[in-house]
């Protein structure tokens, strides 16, 4: 399975790419194959983003075929209250 979280930080890091002010906290999968992204940003991520990432991440993981059945689920949130901060950008923001 550690294999299957790198290939999906690295599809997203490539996604968030264009806009250098969101950054990638954390990737979990459970076994069932739902997979939560967590992204964060220097001044906070919108709802519209979160929804633009996770089209584009939903489009790259279905084409790779990661999960030949095409048997998952994909969440992309903002780290949200819930979430302890794993980073130190996060603490520094603005």
């Amino acid at each position: 399975m550690e294999a299957v979280i790198q290939r999906v930080e690295n599809e997203i890091q490539d996604i968030l790419a264009a806009n250098p002010e969101h950054f990638l906290v954390e990737v979990k999968i459970k076994p069932t194959n739902n997979i939560k992204v967590f992204i964060d940003g220097d001044h906070g991520v919108g709802i519209d983003d979160l929804v633009k990432y996770n089209r584009a991440l939903y489009k790259e993981l279905e084409e790779a075929a990661i999960f030949p059945e095409g048997d998952f689920s994909l969440e992309v949130s903002s780290a949200g209250l819930g979430e302890p901060l794993k980073m130190h950008r996060q603490y520094i923001k603005t």
